[in-house]
């Protein structure tokens, strides 16, 4: 089908409203409401019969690096309390367990929204 076809079924399909982002002939970039650190982004490249589909799941990098400054400025300032006694030194350790815990969580969560990203592209894009 045409990259334009193709942008105009990802805008038009009944579930789009579940999903920020634009699409258009040139290409797309997806990310589910309230789940916003995962997309996926591709382009739309024409053939002679049709379109070629190019995308990638990425994290949004903002997210990222927001994520990473909260821990290398938080933990300092919570290490910096429990030695001055102002913080129970279990409560650093508590941040740091619950932390290693609900990373990994938060990793699986993140797998499955682009599995799911992926196969809703590919199935507005492959639908007759």
């Amino acid at each position: 089908m045409p990259a334009e076809e193709c942008g105009r079924r990802l805008n038009s399909d009944r579930s789009a409203a579940f999903y920020v982002g634009y699409a258009d002939g040139s290409g797309f970039e997806l990310s589910r409401y309230g789940r916003t650190a995962v997309r996926v982004r591709g382009s739309f490249t024409p053939l002679a019969v049709g379109s070629r589909v190019s995308y990638r799941v990425e994290l949004i990098p903002w997210m990222v690096w927001t994520l990473i400054v909260s821990y290398v400025v938080g933990i300092p300032i919570l290490a910096m309390l429990a030695l001055r006694g102002l913080l129970p030194t279990s409560v650093l350790i508590w941040l740091v367990v619950i932390t290693a815990i609900v990373l990994p969580i938060n990793v699986w969560f993140s797998e499955q929204q682009a599995q799911r990203l992926r196969d809703y592209v590919k199935a507005v894009l492959s639908a007759n």
